[in-house]
């Protein structure tokens, strides 16, 4: 018996995504603390009872709007190139991570500054974190390094500082391109990263 593979409905997607939009709208037009669900839903034009359908609270919709945002990161990330450091080829992703802060500068604009939501922050430095660690760091350890401190608390330190360099370039008006922040990020971990890593020559 041949297996029936269902086919995403598209009401359901559509209704997500009102709810989406009209979150991120929301979020430009007041910050993130002030607007309600009730808001959400006027926006959207969609049922407070809909909405619960597909969300628990504001902070759920939130969190999916993510997952969203960052798979569209991930694929820039994907096809990024390698960059040296300390005689290291490592995963930088070059400009992906600029762009993609370019692309929803609004809402980054937002959510990094007082109007924004600390639980969203702590995520974002978690993700930061993870791929610090698994892209930079241990590329580099597997290659000779030797961290004088715990590899996750190298990590953490470095998401703060791209979360720091994020929120500059947001709040000084984006003058600079995305690639001339990726070079100036390049630059700061080039003189970063040997204050945390003891190179060990090979064998």
């Amino acid at each position: 018996m041949t297996e029936i593979t269902r086919k995403p409905d598209r009401r359901i997607e559509r209704t997500r995504q009102l709810l989406r939009d009209a979150l991120m709208d929301l979020i430009v037009q007041r910050g993130y603390e002030s607007v309600t669900v009730q808001d959400i839903t006027d926006h959207a034009n969609v049922a407070r009872t809909t909405f619960y359908l597909h969300f628990r609270d504001k902070d759920d919709l939130l969190f999916s709007t993510m997952r969203d945002i960052y798979q569209d990161l991930m694929v820039r990330m994907s096809a990024a190139r390698p960059e040296t450091i300390m005689g290291i080829r490592i995963d930088l992703h070059s400009t992906a991570d600029f762009e993609h802060v370019q692309q929803y500068a609004d809402f980054y604009k937002i959510m990094l500054s007082e109007k924004g939501s600390m639980v969203f922050l702590m995520r974002v430095q978690a993700l930061l974190a993870e791929m610090c660690r698994d892209q930079i760091l241990a590329p580099m350890l597997a290659n000779g390094g030797h961290l004088t401190l715990p590899i996750d608390l190298a990590a953490s330190h470095l998401a703060w500082a791209m979360i720091g360099t994020f929120h500059w370039w947001l709040q000084t008006g984006m003058t600079y391109s995305a690639s001339d922040m990726a070079k100036m990020e390049l630059e700061l971990c080039a003189g970063e990263l040997p204050n945390l890593l003891q190179q060990v020559p090979l064998e």
